[in-house]
């Protein structure tokens, strides 16, 4: 390096090192030169007089920022969807959440994700503010369209002065009554399922279906986490609806209260997923025609049994058959000290659940909780109760891993997870105290046992299963 370089080095080194001396100057002052705050409130851009000086550009230039700045140590910021964005033709309501703790925006492009936050005036529809129903004392958000892209801004909440002060005016510690806000685009298919990436193919997922069959414990903690893993088509059927001893094992709250569980659990899904399609059928499976399940089911459907009776199981499995669905049941036993899951599926020379289980199933048993397979006595003396939520969810995740074994089982990039090693019967305990299971409990041989060795019956004659039955079944 000659001398020339080194001296021209050391000068910009000198030089940067004054801007820095210069800037610290400014913020031992007070800030960087501008006074943007007089009487506790913001003023307006025109009372600044002069430019900051060279040191506060560079800082300001440096930042990205161009313009007025009172640099905020935050900023409204908004995540919309992408086609919203692209869209300049839309007109209407937009539905989300506003988080004023976090001053963050989140728009969705359906109203089941989130209430109505604000509104949109498309290119030529003629719409002002005073059109708009009332907005109350909230946030509220307006966008428009300029040069062919979305803008946004808060309105701020009003703040009534005296009476005797006219009209309401916007909160002292904000200026003016509407700020622009930052925009963040996001395709919600690729973001909300993004951290699936590698694990669940998001793309094949949201064209799996799941029929949820009993929307209880069981069926609303299956019908949440498979809607996580990117399931994008669920139906729901169940008659009862959600009341206040449900609460401690069930997924809904106090808020859904009365409501039909399939409704509940509907909305629950939605509010993950909002592009999801839930239809559901306030009735037991037996009951729902069949021609408006069917464009449900096939390779790419599961089945989850989560009701309350076996009856509803092996009706389900023989569905599955007819239409190579597969199917999942998951049961728990007395307080659910342990469970039961037992699945079907094609061209694994599986047994159906008549023929497997066919023993246990009894029309005389009450349809109650028969899914929770305890003898009249064990409930008496055990002060018979389902089971805590931890017990019943450990059972029905176990259930979930088949479910989603079985629902990728032709796509070529999806790894199995446990498929391979339980049997078509599994047996799932909680805990093997005979204080909460009684005796039965005693046939595990430590808590938290999976077991992966048993064998269920099989009928070689069976017109659902057996060796020469019919593939393709008419229905």
């Amino acid at each position: 390096m000659t001398d020339k370089m080194t001296n021209q080095v050391h000068s910009e080194k000198e030089t940067a090192e004054q801007e820095l001396e210069a800037l610290r100057e400014e913020l031992s002052q007070g800030g960087f030169g501008l006074e943007i705050f007089e009487n506790g409130g913001a003023a307006e851009p025109a009372a600044f007089e002069g430019e900051p000086d060279e040191a506060v550009a560079g800082f300001i230039a440096s930042m990205g920022q161009t313009g007025f700045s009172p640099f905020k140590g935050y900023d409204w910021k908004a995540y919309v969807p992408s086609e919203l964005l692209a869209d300049n033709g839309f007109s209407g309501p937009l539905h989300g959440v506003i988080r004023e703790e976090t001053q963050s925006i989140y728009v969705f492009d359906s109203p089941a994700a989130g209430g109505p936050i604000g509104w949109v005036f498309g290119s030529g529809s003629g719409k002002t503010p005073q059109e708009l129903p009332p907005r109350g004392e909230g946030f509220f958000v307006e966008g428009e369209y300029e040069n062919g892209a979305l803008t946004l801004r808060l309105g701020c909440p009003a703040v009534r002065l005296p009476e005797e002060s006219g009209a309401p005016v916007c909160a002292p510690w904000q200026y003016p009554s509407y700020q622009p806000v930052r925009l963040a685009p996001y395709d919600l298919a690729a973001r909300l399922f993004s951290r699936n990436s590698g694990l669940l193919e998001s793309a094949s997922m949201l064209d799996c279906c799941a029929v949820l069959i009993g929307c209880g414990s069981v069926g609303s903690f299956a019908a949440m986490e498979l809607a996580r893993s990117g399931v994008g088509r669920f139906v729901l059927c169940d008659t009862d609806t959600l009341e206040i001893h449900n609460i401690c094992r069930h997924q809904c709250g106090f808020d859904d209260l009365g409501r039909y569980k399939v409704d509940a659990v509907r909305d629950k899904i939605l509010r993950i997923n909002p592009r999801a399609t839930v239809v559901t059928f306030r009735s037991v499976i037996q009951r729902v025609p069949e021609e408006e399940l069917l464009p449900y089911l096939g390779r790419k459907t599961v089945i989850i049994g989560g009701g309350d009776n076996r009856a509803s199981a092996d009706w389900a499995c023989k569905l599955a058959i007819r239409t190579d669905s597969a199917f999942v049941a998951a049961g728990c036993w007395t307080r659910a000290f342990a469970g039961e899951i037992f699945y079907w599926a094609s061209g694994l020379g599986l047994s159906c659940y008549s023929c497997a289980l066919g023993g246990l199933i009894d029309d005389e048993r009450p349809e109650s909780h028969a899914a929770y397979f305890g003898s009249e006595e064990e409930q008496e003396s055990l002060a018979f109760e389902p089971g805590i939520a931890a017990d019943i969810d450990f059972v029905t995740v176990i259930a979930l891993k088949v479910a989603l074994d079985l629902i990728n089982r032709d796509n070529p990039d999806y790894t199995p997870r446990v498929i391979h090693y339980l049997r078509q019967y599994t047996w799932v305990c909680n805990t093997n105290s005979t204080r909460i299971g009684g005796e039965r409990a005693g046939i595990f041989a430590h808590p938290l046992q999976i077991t992966h060795n048993l064998r269920v019956h099989h009928d070689p004659h069976c017109p659902w299963c057996g060796d020469g039955r019919e593939e393709d079944r008419e229905m």
